[in-house]
């Protein structure tokens, strides 16, 4: 009995992170990207007492096509799925673009951009008046949204892509995000 006791206290602690990320993450994200932007979403949530969000692979695939539509067949230029018509599912989405001459443009970056529009965010019922400047944090922090995945694609000019979806959606006009 004693030596199942000290082997439990000396295996290694499991990762902190709302329901693991598979190995294969559903793009072109690595495991580690997936965490780290799951985890930053769920502290943002967390300091609004919403639920924890969890990583989805189908989610991830279909952000992946989308980033990579927007790297080749749109020229770099976000837009979002919706706006295109192109297989859009209704799921909430975030865009990022990044520079990526520095070699530090990931998804946690693109997460850390959105936060910031939390300077503008004035909590209250989302309208058209402050939907614009804050629409990527409220989404982080939509009170019914329970998953999401990430897909990343570098344009010719280099540039990053990030494409982050969002299910079920948020950012009803209308309502509270939390």
């Amino acid at each position: 009995m004693l030596k199942l006791l000290l082997i439990i206290f000396l295996l290694p602690p499991a990762i902190s992170f709302a329901q693991d990320t598979p190995d294969t993450t559903g793009s072109r994200i690595s495991p580690q990207d997936a965490r780290a932007i799951v985890d930053y979403h769920n502290k943002v949530r967390s300091d609004q007492h919403v639920a924890p969000l969890s990583w989805s692979t189908q989610l991830a695939a279909y952000a992946q096509n989308w980033a990579d539509s927007l790297a080749n067949t749109y020229h770099c230029k976000l837009i979002h799925r919706s706006g295109a018509g192109t297989n859009y599912l209704g799921y909430g989405e975030n865009l990022y673009e990044g520079s990526s001459s520095t070699g530090k443009e990931n998804p946690l970056n693109a997460a850390m951009a959105w936060y910031d529009e939390i300077k503008s965010y004035h909590y209250g019922k989302l309208s058209e008046s402050n939907w614009f400047k804050t629409g990527h944090y409220t989404q982080m922090v939509w009170k019914n949204t329970v998953e999401m995945g990430v897909g990343v694609a570098t344009c010719p000019s280099g540039a990053v892509i990030i494409v982050a979806n969002y299910n079920p959606p948020g950012n009803y006009m209308g309502e509270f995000p939390y």
